[in-house]
This record gives structure tokens, C-alpha cells and sequence, in this order.
């Protein structure tokens, strides 16, 4: 998939995802995704920064995986959503369901 990088960081699968996630890509994004995490993890994060659109399957994607990785006994998190993500989030009143790092410097505290 274009716009994805994986890495592991410090306990954490960070996932920087660009471009858009919808319908189209989200099977894909989904694969990929639980690959990475099939190893040692306390954290998988979200970069969505550069995310343009998310539609429907894109917040299911969201939810799907945050339920995932805390039914396992990990944390999940969202760094940086786009502004289209985040207004996405507020329209299907999701933004308080997700923990939300603003900034690499809370990604930083997340980690340490």
C-alpha cells in the first residue's frame, strides 16, 4: 500500500498512514497492520497526519483495531490526526472514544 511505513519503536508498532483510508484500501491497510503486530508490542499507533479522507470503513478500521489491542492488554493510540481526520472523528462522535497524542512530544512521554 502507497503511504505506509511500519517501525518499531521503544515497546511500539507505529503506524504512519498516508493518503486516504477507505473501502478501497482498507483490507489491505487491515493485513498489513495485524502483520506487524503479530510480534512483542505494548503500543500500536496510529500516524494519521497525512490522511486526507477516511470514510466509513476507515473508522471501522479504527475501531477494529483499538478493540483488538486492548482486548490483548495493550494501548492503542491516534498520533496526530489530520484535521480531516479529526472532524471525521467529531461528526460520528468518536474523537473521546480514541486517546489521541497531539504531538511527537506526547508520543515521546507515551514511550518512555
Amino acid at each position: 500500500m502507497d503511504g505506509l511505513r511500519i517501525e518499531q519503536r521503544n515497546g511500539a508498532v507505529i503506524v504512519t498512514i498516508g493518503g486516504e483510508i477507505t473501502m478501497e484500501n482498507t483490507p489491505e491497510l487491515k493485513q498489513e497492520v495485524e502483520r506487524a503486530i503479530k510480534g512483542d508490542y505494548d503500543h500500536l499507533i496510529l500516524e494519521l497526519s497525512d490522511v486526507s479522507f477516511i470514510d466509513s470503513s476507515g473508522i471501522g478500521f479504527l475501531v477494529s483495531m483499538s478493540t483488538r489491542v486492548s482486548n490483548a492488554g495493550k494501548s492503542f493510540e491516534l498520533l496526530k490526526p489530520s484535521p480531516q481526520v479529526t472532524k471525521t472523528l467529531e461528526l460520528v462522535q468518536l474523537i473521546k472514544y480514541f486517546r489521541i497524542l497531539r504531538s511527537d512530544d506526547e508520543l515521546a512521554l507515551q514511550l518512555s
